[in-house]
């Protein structure tokens, strides 16, 4: 016996749709409420007792806990958490090989 999976697109989809709610109205409010934080280019916020969770710009999440440290140092494709900055230790030869670098 198998137990069915709802992702949250779907559950989305099923509010819009099945039950006439406006999700572009909940949009809009939640971007207001979102926006100053945003513009100030934090990655956490708490906002009535949620964190709002931010990657750049973007609001990815809202959950009741507050994001723990793995989260603050999440992979930026190499442009936030240093690791864009050049190495200035040695680095093995072999390394240098698997990623391509002279």
């Amino acid at each position: 016996m198998t137990k069915t999976i709802v992702t949250d697109h779907a559950l989305v989809r099923w509010l819009e749709r099945a039950h006439d709610i406006d999700m572009n109205h909940f949009r809009g409010l939640l971007a207001e409420i979102a926006e100053p934080f945003a513009q100030a280019g934090v990655m956490h916020a708490e906002v009535g007792g949620l964190w709002l969770v931010f990657d750049g710009p973007k609001l990815v999440t809202v959950t009741p806990e507050k994001p723990g440290p793995a989260q603050m140092h999440r992979h930026d494709r190499h442009a936030v958490n240093g690791t864009h900055l050049e190495r200035t230790e040695h680095v093995h030869w072999k390394w240098k090989k698997r990623k391509g670098r002279k």
